[in-house]
């Protein structure tokens, strides 16, 4: 039996009751039109939760958690490559984690993940009974009550810190002592060390790995007790800003007179705006597929390949000179000489396009050469 429908006709809440009154075994999609989620459900009780959002990647979210450093990421990244085994278990066979952290960790990225779905305003599911992975699961047992009761409490949370961070692009300030010798959560501290009175809530994400929400919280309680203050910067541009109406088809046109002119990031960001203004119409997402497609073959033709290692190509005083943008600061920052391009892309919390670009951004720029 499938079973489908939209977020906007039956909120999460109400789906996921549905699934543990009935009793159901089967898989659940979620998907907005840059993510799909995949929740598991054995007789009514959540088992795991998948995303296609890098941010929610096991990797990095461990890396954020602060249950391992990004070294081991990488090291246990190469070892999966050599090995094709799955990235918790190669943890746990390096010695970077135990088996009971390791279950511990997944449990709380399935629950982050789930809680993150009561934020999405539009989203398409799809429940396929009796529908489950083909390897084996490593069970976490989530009851739906208490995760829709605590769901609904993260997004009234979510719409607190709103009020106080309306972007990413806010930078919070240290006014008062950060770090507590007693802290006992190591994420916490993470996020806090990542403050430097010049990175935007943006680039402590991509510092860290961690999720906007999580950094979020943390900032937040820090201002309510008077340590942190916020320099809020003019708002994120919005499709008006783009140049362009904001019709779907306006902006896969814009898109392809980009891609004639060669500029590939602004190609890539009108197909973002299109999509979000019609995730639900699959003609429209195949067209998208078709067109990032040659933004790809494009970034392949201009010398981004991933066997390639990047080399920084300017000095260090020149590069504190340049006005980076987050992701070019994350990818820059792991630039070390020896790393593949493919390297550093999966152990980017960036799309794999996302990271692509920055790559041939930086290169065109004259800071990377490929080697």
């Amino acid at each position: 039996m499938a079973f489908h429908g939209n977020l906007r006709t039956m909120p999460l809440a109400d789906l996921l009751q549905w699934a543990a009154s009935g009793r159901h075994t089967g898989t659940i999609s979620i998907a907005n039109a840059d993510t799909v989620k995949l929740i598991y459900i054995s007789q009514g009780v959540i088992v795991s939760c998948t995303s296609s959002d890098p941010r929610e990647f096991l990797g990095h979210f461990l890396v954020s958690h602060g249950a391992i450093d990004e070294a081991q990421l990488r090291g246990a990244v190469i070892d999966q490559d050599r090995e094709s085994g799955m990235l918790g278990q190669i943890l746990v066979e390096r010695g970077d984690l135990t088996r009971e952290e390791l279950h511990a960790m997944l449990r709380l990225k399935a629950e982050e993940a789930i809680f993150d779905l009561f934020t999405w305003t539009e989203g398409r599911f799809k429940f396929i009974e009796n529908e489950l992975p083909s390897y084996e699961l490593i069970p976490i047992s989530l009851d739906v009550s208490g995760l829709v009761l605590e769901g609904m409490r993260r997004l009234d949370e979510w719409r607190r810190i709103r009020d106080v961070i309306p972007n990413d692009l806010c930078v919070p300030v240290v006014v008062g002592s950060l770090i507590d010798d007693d802290s006992p959560d190591p994420g916490r501290r993470i996020v806090l060390e990542a403050v430097n009175d010049d990175r935007s809530v943006a680039d402590i994400c991509l510092h860290t790995h961690a999720g906007e929400f999580y950094v979020c919280e943390i900032v937040l309680r820090e201002v309510r007790r008077g340590r942190l203050k916020l320099v809020r910067p003019r708002l994120a541009p919005t499709a008006q800003d783009l140049g362009v109406a904001t019709s779907s088809a306006s902006l896969m046109a814009a898109a392809r007179d980009a891609l004639a002119g060669t500029d590939l990031d602004r190609a890539v960001r009108y197909l973002h705006a299109a999509i979000c203004l019609e995730p639900h119409d699959r003609e429209l997402r195949e067209q998208v597929d078709e067109l990032e497609g040659e933004v790809r073959y494009r970034l392949a033709r201009d010398g981004i390949d991933r066997s390639s290692v990047p080399r920084l190509a300017t000095n260090i005083n020149e590069l504190a000179a340049l006005d980076l943008s987050p992701n070019e600061g994350f990818i820059m920052s792991r630039v070390d000489g020896r790393s593949t391009v493919e390297a550093i892309v999966k152990i980017s919390p960036l799309t794999e396009l996302e990271a692509l670009l920055v790559f041939w951004k930086l290169t065109r720029a004259g800071c990377l050469a490929m080697a």
